[in-house]
């Protein structure tokens, strides 16, 4: 094909059918696009006329040159397509002239169909299924519900999905007809927790220079180890850590991660000096814009990005792994940082994402303890097996208990226990036992706590036991000898705010306990529990303070214990009552407005048009929607910065953008655009 004469000559000649059974170079595509097609045109249903969804495959992976020289001709790029292709939205007036394209084309119906939904027999079932669609990320709201009410198939909501992605619901048969609109870029198979509407907390794909790359793309060029199936030595550097989770925590779960994938492909991780050094994964948690050019959205939505290897991507980001601090990062449960890691990870070594609900690296985050299946083999496409290993779970690193205080006097009723578990796999259970009578479970497991063990006099022993989910057990005890005479007179302890009566109302969610104990010099330890659960050390002795200290609502009883280095301990305790205040009405509208165009009143010949705005409120913007002429509805992508394409109608188009916030209230602004 003569491809220096226009796209209006690709446009006409792929309707012909010309070139879509040739084979599409360079791409790293899931479905084959080589085989000879069950179709003989490309998809050709489209919302928007004069406009194309086209693959742009360049002789070599396209260059910053390369992209400009689209933007010249307002071909918007959409995502990288591994190796050397571009897939972008083409204006059929764009000119394609003095670009020197290997190939050019739309992908084919038969292409965007997850092979895992097709060997199935998904789309030859006249059965009611729900499976993912995704579409390109330029397709409005509006045209998405358009296509998908014109196949008679209806739209699951859930506001955790992937802006690009909606659950489609329909018969097999009507699902498959998705494929033939140009605005549909694959269809692939739903977990069953989304498809019942679970909460979700979805990876919004790994990034390349040349664009974030798309469902239907199976791998990254061939891993830091080159062509073939070979060997791989990465750096680790940590530049920064969450507050959430103490550092060395952060630091076992992440490396627990990388050497999951380092049980199945040759592949070794070490400390690096810098951030910078070469094949290097930098973790860093950061919020908001951290400096990469892809800022995080604040707590919910994305968890994390990571960058691909080099090439396609430069040094020194590739492979970097950035972790959003916004999120509520914890260890074994909810936002779990073995489990987004362990994913993020697959990235980072050159993984796209899988079709496979079950695989770690299918673009929902779920809690994990090891690889699947799907997950080895495809990291054994791009590495050699490791020597020995299993081909099904890992064995996780050694399951390992430490417990604080040790073996210790003292003349108290009570005691607090804590400590911490690394290595195991799966949730895990501490339990405790007393050898004078008692037992229970603690609070967590990274780190653990037990903020009362009643004690009889005389020698307690103590049976602390850290059992996985593999039934694996680790065993600890400590001596907890109970002096039968008192405490020496001199040793005190004292509490002296926020009250010295042993009884305090709170009207704030975090209290500071402080107070005094001596004689000065003679005290080796202070620490704090609440009966509600949580407890720590204070900062100082003779003079203490403890960190702030979350109240839950009613009676929390803050027990501080003062221990001499004869191990003798004096206790205080603090009766706290906490009635959270009720919460305040939010009257405040948001503030809205809009960014483009900059005119309330335009005029235009353009079918469609872009809209952008910005939003803010005293809490939180809940969404953006539109009302165009009194009947068309839609949502914009975003909340503090918004947009949405629009489909104008001949003559004065009348556009109402409204945004909420969570308590309802609502503020507007109005557009005129007339389409001559």
């Amino acid at each position: 094909m003569n491809f220096k004469r226009g796209i209006r000559l690709v446009a006409l000649t792929l309707a012909a059918g010309w070139g879509i059974a040739e084979a599409q170079p360079g791409l790293s595509l899931k479905t084959k696009a080589n085989e000879a097609p069950r179709t003989s045109s490309a998809s050709s249903r489209r919302t928007s006329p004069g406009l194309w969804h086209m693959l742009l495959v360049f002789p070599a992976p396209p260059s910053a040159a390369d992209r400009e020289a689209l933007e010249a001709r307002s071909i918007r790029v959409l995502q990288f397509v591994p190796e050397r292709g571009l897939l972008a939205s083409v204006p059929e007036t764009a000119s394609l002239e003095d670009i020197p394209f290997e190939w050019v084309g739309r992908l084919r119906p038969e292409q965007k169909l997850s092979p895992v939904l097709t060997n199935l027999g998904v789309f030859d079932s006249p059965q009611p299924e729900t499976i993912l669609v995704e579409f390109h990320a330029d397709v409005s709201s509006t045209d998405i519900f358009t296509i998908v009410r014109d196949e008679n198939l209806d739209i699951h909501e859930n506001p955790d999905i992937l802006p690009t992605q909606r659950i489609v619901h329909g018969p097999g048969i009507h699902l498959a007809r998705l494929a033939n609109w140009d605005e549909t870029a694959y269809l692939f198979p739903i977990s069953t927790d989304l498809a019942a509407g679970a909460p979700a907390e979805g990876c919004p794909g790994p990034l390349t220079e040349n664009g974030p790359i798309g469902q239907i793309v199976a791998k990254v060029g061939e891993g830091w180890d080159g062509a073939g199936k070979g060997s791989a030595e990465l750096g680790y550097f940590f530049s920064t850590y969450t507050g959430r989770i103490a550092p060395e925590l952060t630091r076992s779960e992440v490396l627990r991660a990388m050497q999951e994938w380092a049980a199945y492909a040759q592949l070794k991780f070490k400390a690096a000096s810098s951030a910078k050094d070469s094949r290097t994964v930098n973790v860093l948690f950061g919020a908001r814009d951290h400096g990469d050019g892809y800022p995080f959205d604040g707590p919910g939505k994305t968890l994390a990005h990571t960058f691909f290897p080099s090439p396609p991507n430069p040094e020194p980001i590739a492979g970097d792994m950035h972790l959003d601090d916004d999120e509520p990062w914890q260890v074994g449960s909810n936002t779990d940082l073995f489990s987004v890691s362990l994913h993020e990870l697959g990235h980072a070594l050159g993984l796209g994402h899988s079709d496979n609900p079950n695989a770690v690296m299918y673009p929902y985050y779920r809690r994990v303890t090891q690889l699947n299946a799907e997950d080895i083999a495809a990291i054994r496409e791009l590495y050699a097996s490791a020597s020995g290993t299993p081909t099904g779970g890992t064995t996780p690193a050694a399951l390992q208990l430490t417990v604080n205080p040790a073996n210790t006097t003292t003349a108290a009723t009570q005691t607090s226990l804590s400590g911490t578990t690394t290595g195991g796999a799966g949730a895990i259970q501490v339990t405790w036992a007393n050898s004078r009578g008692g037992a229970g479970t603690a609070t967590g497991y990274r780190p653990w706590t037990i903020p009362a063990i009643a004690l009889q006099n005389g020698e307690n022993l103590i049976t602390i036991t850290a059992t996985d989910s593999a039934q694996t057990k680790a065993v600890q005890q400590t001596r907890i000898t109970r002096e039968t005479t008192s405490p020496p007179t001199s040793l005190f302890l004292r509490i002296a705010t926020p009250s010295t009566t042993g009884a305090h109302v709170a009207d704030r969610s975090t209290l500071v306990v402080t107070g005094a104990a001596g004689p000065e010099g003679t005290i080796s330890r202070i620490l704090w529990t609440n009966s509600r659960g949580s407890g720590g050390s204070v900062a100082g002795t003779a003079n203490w303070t403890t960190s702030p200290i979350a109240l839950e609502a009613g009676l929390n009883r803050i027990t501080v214990t003062a221990m001499n280095l004869t191990g003798a301990t004096v206790n205080a305790t603090l009766d706290v009552q906490y009635t959270p205040p009720a919460p305040v009405a939010d009257t405040n509208a948001p503030t809205l407005l809009i960014t483009s165009p900059l005119q309330s009143a335009i005029s235009t010949t353009s079918p469609t048009i872009t809209i952008t705005g910005t939003a803010s409120d005293n809490v939180s913007v809940k969404e953006i929607d539109y009302i165009g002429d009194g009947t068309r509805t839609g949502k914009a992508t975003g909340t503090l910065d918004w947009r949405f394409d629009y489909s104008l109608l001949p003559g004065l188009n009348s556009i109402m953008i409204r945004a909420f916030d969570e308590a309802g209230n609502m503020s507007w602004r109005s557009l005129s655009i007339t389409r001559r």
